[in-house]
């Protein structure tokens, strides 16, 4: 379903890439389903596109700034070239890098607004007071600022990160397009087991996720659960190479699959009995969504987000995943459990993404914000 718009606005998104990951995707399909009549996209990328570039409908350039390590000045002229050819009405930056290059490109939003969003808790080298306060700086420079949940605006709010148009933009899902379907029929498509219970992440390999001691939790408890099966969708990061030893001098290898990146990770979710969220950091984690969405439960650390997500535990269960220890303990709870709970908890989650966080009230809010911002030049 597209989204119909009111105005014609012409907005330029910068992005470090389009590499996999869970806010390149919600950015790739946002614009896909925008107006093409009413909202013309650019995208900017200030390294490489990455794989989610080939996923945008046509007519969404992409332009590669191909940026070395390190600040570039080049790129602060790129994007200034593209801003004067375009004609645009705002620009739409994605965490600090992008925003940094496109303040100094537009004078401090005086050329042309900026709605900068912030896609994930600050972690605990962002929040020192040296990195603080450039980015108090830099957010004077912007028309409007923006989260993807409310407990991350409070948290920036509490941080001393205040705008006068600082927004909760709540990430979607496609309920029509992440359904549950019978494991028999999926897994015959995914080549996983078809009688095991299958454990589930759909993450990069960037440390935050914790990709590694969710394999230290699963070999802890995978002696006495034969069944058990561990499967991890998702490709990059700087952890990648770690993990991927890891995995293979594991006890248990030959019940670890590493699936890498998947255009169509639906039928993946699909596969999973539940999904593991271990993460450390996130905004509002979109592979919590898409498991709801596809009728699995979750099992999440008790990052932000994750009792937004849930409500009254309507869709999985919040817990302190924060050390080896403790994530295998709750393992094995989790495995205590007869199956029907979670299946239970998998229509509980079904319900409760089509009832809140549906693709509509995404586009609409974003569509508002947009609006407001290109019309808030300095």
């Amino acid at each position: 379903m597209i989204f119909k718009g009111n105005e014609m606005l012409n907005i330029l998104q910068v992005v470090d890439s389009l590499d996999a990951g869970g806010m390149e995707a919600q950015l790739v399909s946002l614009m896909n389903r925008m107006d093409p009549e009413a909202y013309r996209f650019h995208v900017v990328c200030l390294r490489h596109e990455g794989v989610h570039a080939a996923r945008l409908r046509d007519g969404i350039p992409v332009t590669a700034l191909k940026k070395a390590e390190g600040f570039q000045w080049s790129a602060v002229r790129q994007i200034q070239a593209l801003l004067n050819e375009g004609a645009y009405d705002l620009v739409h930056t994605h965490n600090w890098g992008p925003l940094v290059y496109a303040a100094l490109a537009t004078h401090g939003g005086r050329t042309v607004p900026i709605l900068h969003g912030e896609h994930a808790q600050l972690n605990a080298s962002e929040r020192a007071w040296k990195k603080l306060w450039p980015r108090r700086l830099l957010y004077r420079a912007c028309a409007g600022v923006h989260t993807v949940s409310v407990g991350q605006k409070e948290e920036l709010s509490a941080l001393g990160l205040k705008h006068h148009r600082l927004l909760a933009l709540i990430n979607g899902v496609d309920t029509e397009r992440f359904r549950p379907a019978p494991h028999e029929e999926v897994r015959q498509r995914t080549r996983l087991p078809a009688k095991a219970r299958i454990l589930g992440i759909v993450a990069r390999f960037g440390g935050f996720k914790r990709h590694a001691a969710l394999v230290e939790a699963f070999e802890k408890v995978a002696a006495d659960h034969p069944d058990l099966h561990l499967l991890m969708v998702g490709e990059g990061g700087p952890e990648k190479e770690a993990v991927t030893k890891q995995v293979a001098t594991s006890l248990f290898a030959s019940r670890i699959t590493m699936a890498g990146y998947q255009t169509d990770p639906v039928p993946w979710y699909q596969s999973m009995d539940a999904l593991i969220v271990p993460s450390s950091n996130e905004g509002l984690s979109n592979a919590t969504l898409e498991a709801m969405a596809s009728g699995v439960p979750v099992l999440t650390n008790d990052i932000c987000g994750a009792r937004e997500l849930f409500g009254a535990d309507e869709g999985g269960w919040i817990r302190d995943l924060s050390t080896v220890e403790k994530l295998s303990a709750e393992l094995r709870t989790l495995l205590m459990m007869p199956l029907d709970r979670w299946q239970e908890q998998g229509k509980r989650g079904r319900a409760r993404a089509e009832r809140i966080f549906s693709w509509d009230g995404m586009a609409r809010a974003y569509a508002q914000a947009f609006s407001d911002c290109a019309k808030a030049r300095r």
